[in-house]
């Protein structure tokens, strides 16, 4: 192994044994923008969402960017616009902010066009958007990491030396947040678990019903209670966020 991949694999190894041990969902995202600093990323924004989640729903979302940039993103409307976020919901590649080319794809509509001009307002210019997939594709995780201090080319020449190291650490802390924190994301409790078992078995609502000795208005309020956790529209669609989440397993 030449040097250059054994300090790669020192570098990963490291970040994710950090990961492992963090105490919670703030401290695991305040490892991982300790562990992008070096690199010139000044600020992560975060998200992860299933398939069946309404494209016009908010992902869980973390963000170390500026706060007001991003309450301006979702205020306007402007948010599910962007053009990285379209780039992080349906290509598999990271996106450099950078590239030009974008603005003259089939893609860039008018609203992308207003969205971008909000991040160059609030000078949300340079960095990269990384996708990610879990659970077959079924899954999609997405962070873009935000270089205040650098012009395109600085970024590029970072990126073109070190891009590997900046994706391995997010996929890193992506499969650590699920593996060991989603659960406080999301903040299902027994009861709305197990009523999520039994749909994954194939029981409709009356049946589980009967089953817990709920009432069925009782159990209509625990559906819905759910529906709303994970920002599902149909209590089929939770049942699938929670199977490809690994929130519940049958």
């Amino acid at each position: 192994m030449h040097n250059r991949d054994r300090s790669f694999a020192r570098l990963i190894q490291s970040a994710a044994e950090d990961f492992r041990q963090a105490t919670d969902r703030h401290d695991l995202w305040k490892k991982l923008n300790r562990h992008l600093k070096p690199f010139g990323i000044t600020g992560n924004i975060y998200g992860t969402e299933t398939i069946s989640t309404p494209r016009e729903e908010l992902p869980v979302l973390l963000n170390s960017i500026v706060s007001e940039w991003l309450d301006a993103k979702l205020g306007s409307g402007l948010f599910y616009c962007d053009e990285f976020v379209r780039a992080a919901r349906c290509e598999t590649t990271p996106a450099l902010w950078g590239d030009v080319s974008r603005l003259h794809s089939e893609h860039f509509t008018p609203a992308a066009k207003a969205s971008l001009d909000l991040d160059f307002d609030y000078g949300i210019i340079t960095g990269v958007t990384i996708p990610m997939r879990f659970a077959g594709g079924l899954g999609i995780s997405s962070a873009g990491c935000h270089a205040a201090d650098m012009s395109w080319p600085e970024f590029d020449r970072i990126w073109m030396e070190h891009g590997d190291s900046i994706t391995a650490i997010i996929n890193a802390f992506d499969i650590a947040l699920r593996r060991d924190h989603l659960g406080e994301l999301f903040s299902l409790d027994t009861e709305e678990r197990e009523c999520l078992l039994w749909l994954a078995t194939g029981l409709r609502q009356k049946q589980i019903a009967h089953r817990l000795g709920l009432t069925p208005r009782k159990m209509e309020t625990r559906i819905e209670a759910v529906q709303t956790k994970l920002k599902a529209v149909t209590p089929a669609q939770a049942m699938a966020t929670a199977l490809i989440f690994g929130l519940i397993d049958p």
